[in-house]
C-alpha cells in the first residue's frame, strides 16, 4: 500500500457519499484513475448494491472502474466517523477503497478478502487506529495482504517488476552447477 493513498485523521464529510468521493480524489490525485468523479459514482453505484460497512467501525467500499488506470487502496481514518451499514450499526472510522481497472482480474476481490480477514482482528484494527504516520499504516497494512513485499531487499515492488528468472542455459553457475 503506497502512503500517498492514505490520510489519517481526516474530516471527510458527514456521509458515505462524501467519504467515497474524499477517497476517489486522493486516488486520482495520485495519478490512478482518470477522474476522481468517474471512480467515486462507480464506486457509489456499488455501494448501492450492498453497503461495504462492516462490524467493528471499518468500511471497504471496492469497485471495478474504467475511470481507474492502477488497481489502487486507498486509506483513511476518519475524526468522524461516517455510517456505512455495518450489521452492527456502528459507523467507520476505517475506511479502505479498493479501485480496479475495469476489466481487471480478481486480484482485488483476493485483496479484499485478505484485507478483510485482518480486519476481523483486533490486533490489526487496533495498531491502524494508532499508526502515527502514513507510512506505519502501509507497512501494517502491507504486512497484511502482500508479506511478500516486505521480506527482504530484493523482493520486487510494484514499482519495480520481478526480472524473470534465467533460463538454465543462459546462466553459466547454474550449467555449471548442473554438471
Amino acid at each position: 500500500m503506497l502512503p500517498d493513498l492514505i490520510r489519517l485523521d481526516v474530516t471527510a464529510g458527514s456521509g458515505k457519499t462524501d467519504v467515497i468521493g474524499y477517497l476517489a480524489d486522493v486516488v486520482a490525485s495520485a495519478g490512478r484513475a482518470r477522474t476522481a468523479e468517474g471512480l467515486a459514482s462507480d464506486a457509489l453505484a456499488r455501494e448501492a448494491t450492498a453497503p461495504t460497512g462492516i462490524p467493528g467501525g471499518i468500511a471497504i467500499p471496492h469497485c471495478r472502474s474504467p475511470h481507474v488506470l492502477t488497481a489502487s487502496l486507498g486509506f483513511a481514518r476518519l475524526s468522524e466517523p461516517v455510517d456505512f451499514g455495518a450489521a452492527d450499526s456502528q459507523p467507520a472510522d476505517l475506511v479502505f477503497m479498493i479501485a480496479a481497472p475495469d476489466g481487471a482480474d480478481d486480484l482485488h476481490l483476493q485483496l479484499l478478502a485478505k484485507l478483510a480477514r485482518g480486519l476481523m482482528r483486533s490486533d490489526f484494527t487496533d495498531a491502524l487506529r494508532s499508526a502515527a504516520t502514513a507510512e506505519e499504516v502501509s507497512r501494517i497494512v502491507t504486512e497484511q495482504v502482500q508479506p511478500e513485499l516486505l521480506d527482504d531487499a530484493e523482493t520486487p515492488s510494484p514499482a519495480r517488476p520481478p526480472h524473470p528468472p534465467a533460463s538454465p542455459e543462459a546462466s553459466p553457475s547454474r550449467t555449471a552447477a548442473a554438471r
